[in-house]
Parts: structure tokens; C-alpha cells; sequence
């Protein structure tokens, strides 16, 4: 498997999350990925979690409508589509 998907499985996540990942990006999100010392990880947690989205809430949200798997060849969400996606479920929160 090669795009993001084959890129996250390859860097050690699962399957499973990898398509969540990837249908997140399709639909307008942002996917940060970060390799850092120990002692950096407090700072890195406080920037990743000013707008974080709990990724197994808003799939199981996608999921009662209708998805099921991430699949590459789905077109992005035109900008109307993102927006009312984050007037759905927000554009994440602050923690």
C-alpha cells in the first residue's frame, strides 16, 4: 500500500488508525507527525492538544453514516463539504 496509508503503516501505526488518519486529512484535517526527545515531550503535547480531534469519536461518528474504510480514490471534501463537517462535529477542542 503506498500514499499516506502504506507512508503511516510503515512508520509503525496500525492499519486500522492509518485510515482514520487518512480519511481525517481527506475531510479537511491536519495531520502532525513528530519524532522528539523525551525531555520535549511535554512541549509537544501542549501544542498537539490545542485543537486536537479524538480520532476514535469523530470515526465512530463516520462510521454511523455510512463509512467504513479510508479509500485513496474518494475525492477531498470540497470547502462547503469541510465546513459543514466542522459545523457537525467542530473543528476540534482545546484540552
Amino acid at each position: 500500500t503506498g500514499g499516506i496509508v502504506g507512508a503511516l503503516t510503515q512508520a509503525g501505526i496500525s492499519k486500522e488508525d492509518a485510515s482514520r488518519y487518512a480519511e481525517g486529512v481527506r475531510r479537511g484535517g491536519t495531520l502532525v507527525s513528530a519524532r522528539v526527545p523525551d525531555q520535549d515531550r511535554a512541549r509537544l503535547d501542549a501544542l498537539l492538544n490545542e485543537r486536537a480531534v479524538n480520532l476514535q469519536d469523530r470515526s465512530a461518528a463516520w462510521q454511523k453514516s455510512g463509512w467504513s474504510d479510508f479509500d485513496a480514490a474518494s475525492p477531498p471534501l470540497s470547502p462547503e463539504d469541510i465546513g459543514r463537517e466542522r459545523e457537525l462535529y467542530g473543528a476540534g477542542t482545546r484540552r
